[in-house]
């Protein structure tokens, strides 16, 4: 009896692991494909409240996004019930081609199975009904009703007998830093934000914003239990704004909202922190987040830490201390004399004017609005002049432009061995705490394998006909006579 030569067997085996790989793709593909699914975007009334025995119970839906492609045929407006999710189906509208645009959906026009009333009365009896539901128009293919679930939500309120659009309550955060300022560039710094209501959940992104500098993203995190610690050693040295950012997963029912660490200042080193000008006497450093809003010459809103030239003229209107306020002003690096200011009756400095001095050097600077009393409120602007970005390290302190290990024993986190080694591809440049979706990668990993034992099996097969190792031959001939003694 003759063997299979192991030319012919290993061929085929790596043919046959690269098509179960492909198969593997494929479905990896479709369920990728399936997770994106949810929640689309918010439904919008075309009434804020009524009756909830109103058939239809509103006349006219519209949304702000399209449904799925291949899911546009209907759309189905359903209920939630609050305690465990059961679904009423108030009606159906099919016009079609809601996978074209966002959707407007004209429920005056289609027969509603029930009434609101109807489906409450199901769940709970004769009631009572008050409290708070999910209203969801649904995406609905006609042909495929397997398609992932895909839907346009909004919250209501009833009582009595009567609904109303629930309005999202309202959120905020705050953020604390450790150290509260002033850490050395490289050193570990840990930022917590807190949302309140701790009941709110949703995502935190941190982010840091320098001045003249492109706003890096340090990291996204869950709130648990209304909290998200940060931990980084990537911040560079200079003045920084530090900012978290609140999205709710239901912004139904809780609100957005943002915190700030406005004037953050890393040290360049321990014996070197970046020049900043001491508030008057008596009083203390600013502690609050700054309070304020600076507009140009023609009355531009300018955004945080801006560039500016010297004689340019600037508005600042800065709030928080107290009603009708002595207020003094001082600027870093600068020995101008600067008039003082004073805040009104409700404690807002209103319309200050600010004339960048000419002699003022380029690099960054901080001015300083101080009440005049002991431990007196702060409010710090912080710009920057000359609008030079900041320099690489000098070739001679780093060990390549892969990372590797600087000149100071640090190590340099990206590839291009930037500002404290926070390079392009790492570290905080490259979002920090964040982390890739999942959806999509594995399938391009699986697919990239599949391609490369598929033509590393052909190469073989090539391989072993040309060394007559391998040979095909029609049903009912011979094969080649085999060697003596096979």
């Amino acid at each position: 009896m003759k063997r299979l030569a192991r030319a012919r067997t290993l061929p085929a085996l790596l043919m046959c692991c690269a098509l179960l790989m492909t198969a593997a793709a494929a479905v990896l593909g479709v369920a990728a494909t399936a997770s994106a699914a949810g929640r689309l975007g918010d439904l919008t009334l075309s009434q804020t409240s009524g009756s909830i025995h109103d058939n239809p119970l509103v006349p006219h839906l519209s949304t702000d996004a399209a449904c799925p492609e291949g899911q546009g045929e209907q759309v189905s407006l359903t209920v939630l019930k609050p305690d465990d999710g059961t679904p009423a189906k108030l009606g159906d509208a099919s016009e079609g081609g809601y996978d074209t645009g966002p959707v407007e959906a004209d429920m005056a026009e289609t027969i509603f199975l029930f009434t609101f009333a109807t489906a409450l009365s199901n769940w709970y009896g004769e009631g009572p009904y008050d409290g708070t539901y999910e209203l969801r128009l649904e995406c609905v293919s006609i042909l495929d009703p397997n398609k992932p679930e895909a839907f346009f939500g909004t919250n209501i309120e009833v009582t009595g007998d009567t609904w109303a659009l629930a309005e999202a309550q309202s959120t905020s955060v705050e953020l604390t830093a450790s150290p509260e300022d002033h850490p050395v560039r490289g050193s570990e710094v840990t930022f917590t934000a807190r949302v309140s209501p701790a009941t709110a959940a949703g995502e935190i992104t941190l982010t840091s914003e320098r001045v003249s500098g492109e706003p890096v993203a340090l990291g996204t995190k869950a709130a648990e239990d209304g909290t998200a610690v940060f931990t980084t050693t990537e911040l560079p040295a200079g003045v920084q704004n530090i900012t978290a950012q609140f999205t709710p997963a239901d912004p139904d029912a809780y609100a957005a909202s943002v915190a700030a660490l406005n004037g953050y200042t890393v040290d360049d080193d321990a014996g070197s922190p970046p020049p900043t000008s001491p508030p008057p006497s008596g009083s203390e450093p600013p502690t609050e987040p700054a309070d304020l809003d600076v507009a140009d010459a023609e009355g531009n809103p300018l955004g945080a830490n801006p560039d500016l030239a010297a004689g340019q003229r600037v508005t600042i209107t800065a709030r928080g201390f107290g009603a009708d306020a002595a207020v003094k002003v001082s600027l870093s690096d600068s020995e101008a004399a600067l008039p003082d200011a004073a805040a009104n009756a409700d404690g807002t400095v209103e319309g200050y004017a600010f004339t960048v001095p000419d002699t003022l050097a380029d690099g960054d600077h901080v001015l300083t609005l101080t009440e005049d009393t002991e431990n007196g409120h702060s409010v710090a602007f912080a710009f920057t002049t000359g609008g030079a970005a900041d320099p690489g390290p000098d070739p001679s302190e780093t060990a390549g432009t892969d990372g590797g290990t600087s000149a100071d024993g640090g190590t340099t986190a990206g590839s291009t061995g930037g500002e404290g080694g926070a390079g392009t591809s790492g570290g905080a440049g490259s979002g920090g705490g964040g982390s890739l979706a999942s959806t999509g990668t594995g399938v391009a990993a699986i697919g990239l394998g599949s391609l490369a034992l598929t033509l590393v099996g052909a190469a073989l097969v090539i391989s072993a006909r040309r060394g007559g190792l391998l040979t095909f031959t029609a049903p009912g001939t011979a094969g080649p006579a085999g060697p003596a003694g096979d």
